[in-house]
């Protein structure tokens, strides 16, 4: 019995072993499908590197469209014309593998520096039992950060440097177990009788599922880690937080439906994730979701600051704000009351900021503010731009399902530009809504759209969305080719209306 129980208290970090499954002639027809990239006399048109195919390389180019896989098959070719072969390479366009093979290092790729991979298929270094250097992957350049990525059952290999160059350093799928030195701690299941083995883990990679526990004082062992790539579920527990966890700096999600799911754990009063400093999930969101928890559960304004400034979207967040204004920053933190009674210093406002009529000579008061814990509203004012949000980064109401942002019956506000303001949130339908000001504020839907890409956060202008432009005191609907808001990787970059064009430009340099 007493060993029923336990098993029924256990929680599971689920297994990682994963081994990808994939056929290199339907990757090899959908590469070639896909991709204006493939000059056609830059191709290998073979399936692995062989004795038999490796003349089939085109030696003259420096970008190759290519499956490229080593196999047991690429056992028996001279080091020297492996050399040779790949001498000028220096861009995968398509899929790296090395499987099976008894290869010591890939030093032969000495040129090679960059992998497009197109197909966002796997790159695959696994059951190598010689391999000892792959150092030139460790430095190559990547296109895309969502593409799984595994080092598997190569006993003789240090994976330990992929941790930590900045090359992978986005990568949100990293499959990395059973090598020399792994990246971090990779685990099939932890309960209560071996989590003492994990004391010494600073990063854990795998998805995390906590479900069922009712001690968290034996998790203790887990205080050390720093970085968690994966998905999280705490689910059915008694946890009152995750102080377990409280020195986790930064989490890594991936394209699972929630990368941190909390629900079902109604004795959790606060989230406790003091250190949390970075969320991420590649060019995706970060998903949210907080239910089904105490009906004081509360979120510190610094956990809420990291969730609102990076890309992040709620499935529920069941919150309030924590009646806490000191900050270890030592930032100083207000309470709203009035305009005019707000101090001149604060960086962090809690509570509804409303600007209203007769406020405009203390609007100056916000030109350092960084943050409001609550809404923002400006109604019936004289202002003619936003000038004096400047600083403003965030505003995000909680437990309330009023806008974000209220602009509302400002006849002479023609310019509300927010140049650092990005991902306002409530848990309302509109995060922004603009109605009743200059009518000149967008003369097309384009500019308005341009503006909630600049915010990212869907703007109701007029009772309408940016789909709509008024013409002659008329609406016209025009086709955006999808219901109204922004797209998800659209939403990511924070390009403002002016800056738009600049932005595009930075972005596809930097590609």
């Amino acid at each position: 019995m007493t060993c029923l129980l336990l098993l029924t208290l256990f929680f599971l970090i689920h297994p990682i072993y994963t081994v990808f499954t994939y056929n290199a002639t339907d990757d090899m027809a959908l590469l070639f499908e896909t991709t204006d990239y493939c000059d056609s006399q830059c191709r290998f048109n073979a399936s692995e590197v062989s004795l038999d195919t490796i003349n089939l390389w085109p030696v003259d180019c420096t970008d190759v469209c290519a499956i490229l896989k080593f196999t047991s098959s690429s056992n028996n070719i001279p080091y020297e014309k492996l050399k040779s072969t790949f001498l000028n390479l220096k861009a995968i366009i398509g899929v790296f593998r090395v499987e099976n093979t008894t290869m010591t290092n890939l030093s032969f790729f000495e040129n090679l520096t960059f992998m497009y991979n197109i197909n966002k298929n796997v790159l695959s270094i696994s059951n190598n039992p010689k391999l000892t250097d792959v150092s030139v992957l460790f430095t190559m350049g990547n296109s895309h950060l969502n593409y799984p990525v595994q080092f598997m059952n190569n006993p003789k290999l240090d994976v330990s440097p992929l941790c930590v160059r900045k090359n992978f350093f986005d990568f949100n799928r990293l499959y990395i177990v059973n090598n020399m030195k792994d990246c971090g701690c990779t685990v099939t299941i932890i309960n209560y009788a071996n989590v003492v083995n994990f004391k010494n883990c600073t990063s854990i990679f795998g998805p995390i599922e906590f479900s069922n526990a009712t001690d968290p004082s034996k998790l203790s062992a887990l205080s050390n880690v720093r970085n968690i790539t994966g998905p999280i579920s705490i689910k059915n527990t008694n946890f009152q937080n995750l102080s377990f966890f409280s020195k986790v700096e930064r989490m890594k999600g991936d394209d699972s439906a929630v990368n941190l799911d909390i629900h079902n754990n109604p004795n959790m009063t606060r989230l406790g994730l003091d250190s949390l400093l970075l969320l991420h999930s590649g060019d995706a969101w970060f998903r949210v979701n907080i239910q089904g928890v105490h009906p004081d559960f509360c979120l510190t304004i610094e956990e809420m600051q990291v969730f609102t400034t990076f890309n992040t979207k709620y499935v529920k967040l069941e919150a309030n704000y924590c009646n806490i204004t000191t900050r270890k920053d030592g930032q100083k933190t207000c309470v709203f009351e009035s305009m005019s009674a707000l101090a001149d210093d604060c960086v962090h406002i809690m509570g509804n900021v409303a600007v209203s009529t007769g406020d405009e000579e203390y609007t100056r008061k916000l030109s350092i503010v960084t943050n409001i814990y609550g809404s923002l509203s400006i109604t019936n004012t004289t202002l003619k731009n936003l000038e004096f949000l400047g600083n403003l980064t965030n505003v995000a109401v909680l437990n309330d399902t009023s806008p974000a942002i209220l602009l509302d019956s400002n006849s002479d506000l023609s310019d509300i530009f927010l140049l650092s303001m990005r991902f306002p949130y409530t848990p309302g339908p509109n995060a922004v809504v603009v109605q009743n000001n200059d009518a000149n504020i967008f003369l097309s839907p384009y500019q308005c759209e341009n503006y909630q890409n600049s915010v990212g956060a869907y703007v109701l202008y007029n009772g309408k969305g940016c789909d709509w432009v008024l013409s002659d005191g008329d609406y016209t609907e025009i086709d955006t080719g999808g219901a109204p808001g922004i797209s998800e990787k659209t939403a990511t970059r924070n390009c403002g209306v002016y800056w738009i064009l600049i932005c595009a430009l930075l972005f596809f340099v930097n590609i």
